[in-house]
């Protein structure tokens, strides 16, 4: 396999979005095909039983709540990854390095896993960085979702930055669309779902480890 799925020309009109809003959407940067081939690999693992339920907080306040987050992952680490999976973590690596280039965010590693949000599961209105600490510092969402319709929702809503009522865009979750916004700006949660709904879902650290 190719190691190169992203198409750099619609990479840095992306980043053109990105320097001007802090936020931006594209479906031309992946390649179709690559896309379709993460989503069949994500239903498999999860139909295998791979994926864990999800839990919000971290350290001894890491705790699951269904009614405020509702999907299951799969953490994708080097180590264990498959082919396809290294494919994507080069894709990844080469993310890092044109958003270093562009924007001077000193980006050091990322973390990324597989979400699966069953039907009638979202996730309510928070901000990505962790409470004490701002290493995420750009949010990446890959939607894996060949045939979603109008009305199966799971949309991502992304509010003002300080505004948190004031909804800015909804995104819906269609195969190849990637998403990437500043992890420490924007309020944003995921819509209710009425299908299952695929993503990689990832933050790009400016911490070592």
């Amino acid at each position: 396999m190719a190691q190169n799925q992203i198409n750099l020309i619609n990479l840095e009109r992306m980043f053109d979005d990105l320097a001007q809003n802090n936020w931006a959407a594209s479906s031309t940067v992946f390649t179709r095909e690559f896309c379709q081939n993460l989503a069949h690999e994500c239903q498999k693992l999860h139909s295998e039983g791979a994926f864990q339920k999800a839990s919000i907080g971290r350290g001894v306040t890491k705790t699951v709540h269904t009614e405020i987050r509702g999907d299951f992952t799969l953490w994708i680490e080097e180590d264990a990854a498959t082919p396809l999976q290294k494919a994507f973590l080069s894709n990844l690596q080469l993310l890092l390095q044109k958003l270093n280039q562009d924007f001077y965010l000193g980006l050091k590693r990322y973390e990324t896993h597989f979400a699966l949000y069953p039907p009638g599961a979202g996730y309510d209105k928070h901000i990505d960085n962790h409470r004490g600490s701002g290493a995420r510092k750009i949010t990446f969402i890959l939607y894996l979702n060949e045939s979603w319709q109008k009305g199966d929702g799971g949309e991502l809503s992304l509010y003002q930055p300080d505004q948190e009522n004031v909804l800015i865009t909804q995104i819906e979750p269609l195969l190849g669309t990637l998403v990437l916004f500043r992890s420490d700006l924007f309020p944003h949660q995921v819509e209710k779902s009425f299908q299952p709904r695929l993503s990689i879902t990832g933050w790009f650290r400016d911490d070592a480890s």
